[in-house]
């Protein structure tokens, strides 16, 4: 008899779970949950008559509404019978993770409680509804979007208080489900990562991780948390780089400018004050440019330390040659105007005269008539030319003791002696060496004297 009362219970189960799957097979619910049983949810809550354990389902199952939502912007489900239907297809869910059959029927006493109801939440059924109501952006948008820590989740978790309160307030008679709303609303329209994302469900829907799925997150967290400091490291080396760079070219802007304006002083100064010899004037840099195409490299004579020689034609068709000094600055400019006034002054049949010259704010350039005349270029081979131009080269040179004697220079014009290697470049006549070196020759002659 004992056997028989216990086999009458046992064939009742039976029945029960194979009408219950057979009801899933033709189940009206629209909602996938295979999740329930591949999301790392923590079971161990449902276990053991746990009293966390009917929150727990309440958040799981509302992953699966959140979905919904999302795919049809429906707040719940259409009728009782999906919302019966789905509920059922949950817990062959749960019993399938070796968890009790009851779950659900004691958590959820009501089956058409996931059904829509205008009554539910100020009038809310559809995603337009809620929009209607609270309008289309709300607090939950600024700080539920993206969660990546603990601050941000509570942030989130104020909002949808906040949203809850102003839902409320609309009508003092709603349920409390509008916080429920509020909640699927953040988890599947608000956040980017969506209901099925283990940082969401987390935060937004209450649900309680598994312990891997908790570290995975933390990791996921401190991975998040480093690259925004190295990227937040390398924006403050970049600006920091872009400021330093600032400062240096402005620096460099100043003192340009500064020597600029003293170059400026010196050229309205240097045209009032000096005066080039009888027939000499004052070029525009502009005509000098256009004689020399320009200051192309074809027309390159040749290079000093003080500045660069080019051949050029002005519009006269005068062949002259331009010396374009490169150094702005004030020993430059002084230069400039001693040999101008020097080369002015001296009148010599071997000597050419100045033909004119020019300043500008950018920069000098004197040009002297034919210092390299293009018909001398005519008369012999390069070779020659180049050895009658070192001799000058080093008859001029700004040691008395380096030059050679008039026998000795004709030796080296005609090519029967070498030419010595020239030790050091020649000076500008204006330079100070060639001041002293003069004083000096005048007074052993009027010693001699």
């Amino acid at each position: 008899m004992v056997g028989k009362s216990l086999l009458f219970p046992s064939i009742i189960f039976l029945l029960s779970y194979h009408f219950a799957y057979v009801d899933s097979a033709s189940s009206t619910c629209p909602i996938d949950l295979s999740y329930v049983g591949t999301f790392p949810w923590d079971k161990s809550l449902c276990q053991d008559n746990n009293p966390q354990c009917c929150q727990v389902l309440l958040s799981l199952f509302g992953m699966g509404l959140a979905r919904h939502l999302k795919d049809t912007s429906m707040f719940q489900l259409p009728n009782a019978i999906s919302s019966s239907d789905c509920l059922q297809d949950f817990q062959i869910r749960l019993t399938a993770l070796s968890l009790q059959q009851s779950l659900v029927p004691t958590c959820f006493i009501e089956t058409d409680q996931f059904a829509i109801k205008v009554s539910s939440c100020v009038g809310i059924v559809t995603r337009e509804d809620w929009v209607q109501r609270i309008g289309a952006t709300t607090q939950l948008d600024s700080v539920c979007k993206e969660l990546s820590g603990l601050t941000s989740c509570s942030s989130c978790l104020d909002a949808g208080m906040k949203v809850t309160s102003q839902l409320v307030s609309l009508d003092r008679n709603a349920s409390s489900k509008c916080f429920y709303f509020t909640v699927l609303y953040a988890a599947a329209i608000v956040n980017d990562l969506g209901p099925e994302n283990t940082v969401t469900a987390s935060c937004i829907l209450g649900l309680p991780l598994h312990e891997s799925a908790t570290k995975q997150n933390s990791k996921s967290r401190d991975s998040k948390h480093l690259f925004k400091l190295i990227f937040g490291f390398i924006g403050a080396l970049a600006v920091t780089m872009v400021i330093l760079a600032s400062v240096w070219f402005y620096r460099r802007w100043r003192k340009r400018q500064k020597h600029k304006a003293v170059h400026v002083e010196f050229v309205s100064q240097a045209k009032a004050s000096l005066r080039p010899n009888t027939g000499a004037i004052w070029f525009q840099v502009g005509e000098l440019k256009y004689a020399t195409d320009g200051f192309t490299q074809k027309n390159l004579i040749g290079q000093g330390g003080y500045g660069v020689v080019y051949k050029g034609t002005l519009s006269d068709g005068t062949k002259v040659a331009v010396k374009k000094i490169m150094d702005l600055d004030s020993k430059r400019d002084e230069e400039f105007s001693n040999e101008v006034e020097i080369i002015s002054s001296i009148k010599h049949r071997n000597l050419l005269p100045l033909r004119g010259c020019c300043a500008t704010s950018n920069d000098m350039e004197g040009h002297l008539e034919n210092i390299l005349d293009a018909s001398i270029r005519d008369v012999g081979p390069k070779g020659v030319m180049e050895r009658f131009v070192l001799v000058g080269i080093l008859c001029a040179h700004v040691m008395v003791a380096l030059r050679p004697t008039i026998a000795e220079a004709l030796k080296m014009l005609e090519g029967d002696i070498d030419i010595p290697k020239i030790p050091d470049r020649p000076l500008p006549l204006s330079h100070e060496s060639f001041r002293s070196s003069l004083l000096s020759s005048s007074s052993t002659s009027n010693s001699l004297r």
